[in-house]
């Protein structure tokens, strides 16, 4: 039986994309991927289509994979869509995992796309990449000899970061608390280089290259107990980072918040994730898995939110935003208007402009009747996928510094498909996840099966 979306004709929301079925407690990829598929910058190279067209593993590309959902979400707004396998392959799809965590996954596992595509230049650099181009930048760590005066500089690349919450009750306190000077002394003394000894000295964290697109989390969640901490932190619609700058004299730095990622439950083994969308008018839209609702600005900026999307004004106003999204998308449902209008057992090439489209339509050699029997056909025909996030290798450099790390492992309680386990009372029963990244990468793709 069909599928029935949510919403009747006259309550469909055109300033965003679809809503994503819950497959079976995978609201926290439902979470992540609707913020990933809502970041600009994003959409509209993926709806350019330029790496899918010289990807040489396009089975096992998660690149590709987001590419194919993020396309078939904003093409068809108000309706209700599945998530594609490939972009969860390792995760669990009946156990509650972490938005955050996963999104860190799936990041990776793009880079890593991308860097496939760069080994054939004669040094490629991972700073090229479509993904560090997005959500990369590096912050400049500066130690102080309080001694000799001398000065060691080292840069720490980044895709998040990461906001101690506990003595914060706003986003700008807790950067404050980041960037705060810590003096090192005693057992925590600096191995000086010029005096040869250990001797005291200040250590600063300024930000030495801004990324485009900034992801904020707050750590919510202990690393030992899977505790999780209530507050409610503020967080503004527009934030300046000019005054966390290595250099000062740069002029303003202003973000704006167009994705807020909440995590509603007591701790990290049960809950329910969901998120906020603003669209390109403004308007604030609710994700919550197949339910999508306009809600207020005010409702958007008063949650207990956990991760927090906010990209440059100037990268919008460059037109990087949803202006240019529109304009792909408005090509894309051109094509597939003149592919849905074909007749059965005839061939039509076309090289077509269509109204209001600024982008022709390739030369398509077509033989269905529908593009629905097409959709049927490819289906059918497409191989089974060779992705799984968690065997990814790191892409990010060798220097680089995990600012947050990842927070827990297993101990989590099963539940039927579909059924969410919500603001569960009864404790779970599970260990705290102590983990590291490196081993994620060892869980088989049996696990999501």
């Amino acid at each position: 039986m069909e599928a029935v979306s949510p919403y009747r004709a006259e309550e469909r929301p055109n300033g965003v994309g679809a809503g994503l079925w819950n497959l079976g407690n995978t609201c926290y990829v439902n979470a992540a991927l609707q913020c990933l598929t809502h970041t600009p910058p994003l959409a509209g190279y993926l709806l350019s289509r330029r790496h899918s067209e010289t990807c040489l593993k396009p089975t096992s590309c998660v690149l590709c994979a987001m590419q194919a959902h993020l396309t078939e979400a904003l093409l068809h707004p108000g309706d209700t869509i599945k998530p594609r396998k490939e972009l969860f392959a390792g995760f669990h799809r009946h156990r509650q995992e972490d938005a955050h965590e996963y999104l860190l996954f799936a990041m990776d596992a793009m880079q890593q796309a991308c860097l496939r595509e760069l080994k054939q230049l004669a040094r490629p650099s991972p700073d090229a990449t479509l993904i560090r181009q997005i959500f990369g930048g590096y912050w400049r760590s500066q130690i102080k000899c309080l001694c000799c005066h001398s000065v060691s500089d080292t840069l720490d690349p980044y895709l998040d970061i990461a906001l101690d919450i506990q003595g914060a009750q706003s986003v700008a306190q807790a950067l404050e608390l980041l960037v705060t000077p810590e003096k090192l002394d005693g057992d925590n003394s600096y191995q000086c280089s010029v005096c040869l000894k250990k001797v005291p000295a200040c250590k600063t964290l300024t930000l030495h290259a801004a990324s485009k697109v900034l992801i904020l989390a707050l750590k919510r969640f202990s690393a030992f107990t899977g505790s999780k901490t209530e507050k409610i932190v503020h967080y503004p619609e527009c934030l300046d980072m000019q005054q966390y700058l290595s250099q000062q004299n740069t002029g303003p730095l202003v973000y704006e918040l167009y994705a807020v990622l909440v995590h509603a439950g007591r701790n990290c083994h049960n809950g329910h994730y969901f998120s906020y969308i603003k669209a390109a008018d403004g308007q604030w839209f609710k994700m919550n898995d197949a339910k999508v609702a306009a809600c207020a600005t005010s409702s958007a900026l008063s949650q207990c939110a956990y991760v927090l999307f906010y990209i440059q004004e100037s990268e919008l106003e460059r037109g990087h935003g949803s202006v240019s999204v529109s304009r792909k998308l408005r090509c894309l449902r051109t094509e597939r208007k003149v592919l849905g209008s074909t007749q059965q057992g005839t061939e039509s090439h076309s090289n077509v402009t269509g109204p209001g489209s600024e982008c022709p339509v390739q030369e398509t050699s077509v033989k269905y009747t529908t593009l629905e029997e097409w959709r049927r056909l490819q289906e059918l025909s497409r191989p089974k996928t060779e992705c799984n996030l968690r065997k990814v290798e790191c892409a990010l450099p060798a220097n680089s510094v995990m600012i947050r790390p990842p927070r827990y492992r297993g101990g989590m309680t099963k539940h039927p498909p579909g059924q969410e386990n919500y603001l569960l009372d009864s404790a779970t029963g599970g260990k705290a996840r102590a983990h590291r990244r490196k081993k994620k990468g060892t869980r088989s793709l049996h696990a999501t099966q």
